[in-house]
């Protein structure tokens, strides 16, 4: 069996993605993702029910998985390793991995409350994750993924509350309603374009450093 490690140091950075395709099932859903330097891909993101799923895809230089059996090996660091065995049949109450021979998703939690367990608070908890595939041709491949600068990414595709960032439902809807409540202000009694000019430039506050109070005393001064 030939072993092929491709992991090396890794400078790629994650990314939240508003509308992505699960290549499995076809459904839209939003996306936290590294492509890492070797060409690997690392999605996290909610099924339609709510269930918190990793997709780990190949760059398209190496081989395929195999439909079926021990596709993979997903190891977050410092935590026990976890097989991802493939089933072409799922079963009625477990939900097995599958795989479509460019990708292979696995399910890491069951999506319920605030709190993460299993693989996905091992991977959280993580400073990086790394992975072993087994090709059809049984040759193995390794590489890795630093989880540095996953936490914001991964609180918006999942709406779980990480390392302080604030997310969820309720969070966002709080956010649109500060920004909304921001930008009608500017708009009576007629266009101000100083005050959008502000709003828009406050605007971070919300989306990046996801502190709607900051944003509401950003806009307020020099009022």
């Amino acid at each position: 069996m030939l072993t092929l490690c491709l992991a090396g140091p890794v400078s790629a950075e994650w990314a939240f993605v508003e509308t992505w395709s699960d290549p499995v099932d076809g459904f839209e859903t939003k996306v936290a993702q590294m492509i890492n330097d070797d060409g690997f891909g690392l999605h996290l993101y909610r099924n339609p029910v709510g269930r918190v799923m990793a997709l780990y895809a190949l760059p398209d230089r190496i081989g395929n998985l195999p439909d079926e059996g021990l596709v993979a090996v997903v190891t977050p660091q410092g935590f026990a390793a976890k097989d991802i065995i493939a089933h072409t049949e799922q079963g009625r109450i477990v939900e097995y991995a599958r795989s479509t021979g460019r990708a292979v998703r696995d399910r890491l939690w069951h999506g319920e409350g605030q709190v993460p367990v299993g693989t996905l608070a091992d991977v959280l908890e993580a400073p990086s994750v790394a992975l072993t595939v087994t090709l059809a041709n049984g040759e193995t491949v390794e590489t890795d993924w630093s989880m540095e600068g996953a936490s914001l990414p991964i609180a918006q595709a999942l709406g779980l509350n990480i390392e302080g960032v604030a997310a969820g439902a309720a969070w966002e809807d709080a956010a649109s309603q500060a920004m909304l409540a921001a930008m009608s202000a500017c708009q009576f009694p007629k266009l101000d374009i100083a005050c959008v000019q502000k709003v828009t430039a406050c605007s971070p506050q919300i989306s990046d450093a996801r502190d709607i109070d900051g944003f509401e005393v950003c806009v307020a001064k020099g009022e």
